[in-house]
């Protein structure tokens, strides 16, 4: 491996619980029952389609605009605050991969400047060498459009490239642009669909570390 992909939320950061306490919530206001199963299925899809998928799902929302607003605003102001944990072993295996000259890339479907706060306000800018952002495309997880274009920014062969994911999206996305994927357990349950996709499913980076019989300096 030369280059290890990270995906954002729920990867390497458990922020999918928080984005979903907050739907279970406003939806519960209009009436609404928000399964985790439902919300699950649209971890990491690009914000831009929400309504559509929320709407195929629940039918017509009258409310969903002000919700979508709402729900916005609360996030942007949690990732200003930066509220989220960090996902366990994050941290180590980050600082084990720069130490031995792994380029890290960030490939999220949140917008670059959200994206980056939260990076540098959890202290983890530093390892990333570069990332592609959900604006940088005009085709979100699961499209395999973000992935081709990190590929083509990391500059190496895919069997070189490896991905960290937690949603079903983002793991069609990479395995659809040729990469390996090892699955991020934080907030998304694997179904069996999924693990015939990865290499691997952990809970977190220290089970990803033991797996890869990493031993920490």
């Amino acid at each position: 491996m030369k280059v290890a992909l990270f995906d954002l939320d729920g990867t390497l950061i458990d922020s999918e619980r928080y984005y979903f306490s907050i739907w279970q919530e406003l939806m519960v206001r209009e009436g609404y029952c928000l399964e985790k199963d439902f919300y699950q299925s649209v971890v990491g899809s690009p914000t831009s389609i929400l309504k559509e998928m929320f709407q195929e799902h629940f039918g017509e929302i009258p409310m969903f605009d002000q919700l979508f607003e709402e729900f916005m605003a609360r996030r942007e102001q949690a990732q200003a605050q930066a509220v989220f944990p960090i996902t366990k072993g994050c941290f180590e295996y980050l600082t084990y991969l720069t130490k031995r000259g792994i380029i890290c890339g960030i490939v999220t479907s949140s917008y670059q400047k959200e994206a980056e706060s939260i990076l540098e306000n959890l202290k983890l800018a530093r390892f990333f060498s570069f990332g592609v952002y959900g604006d940088q495309v005009t085709k979100g997880k699961p499209d395999s459009e973000i992935y081709l274009k990190a590929i083509e920014v990391a500059q190496q062969p895919v069997d070189q490239i490896v991905v960290y994911e937690d949603s079903p999206n983002g793991i069609r996305s990479a395995v659809a642009a040729g990469l390996s994927c090892v699955h991020i357990k934080n907030f998304v349950d694997p179904t069996p669909a999924i693990e015939q996709l990865v290499e691997s499913s952990c809970s977190d980076f220290f089970e990803v570390m033991s797996l890869q019989k990493i031993r920490l300096e």
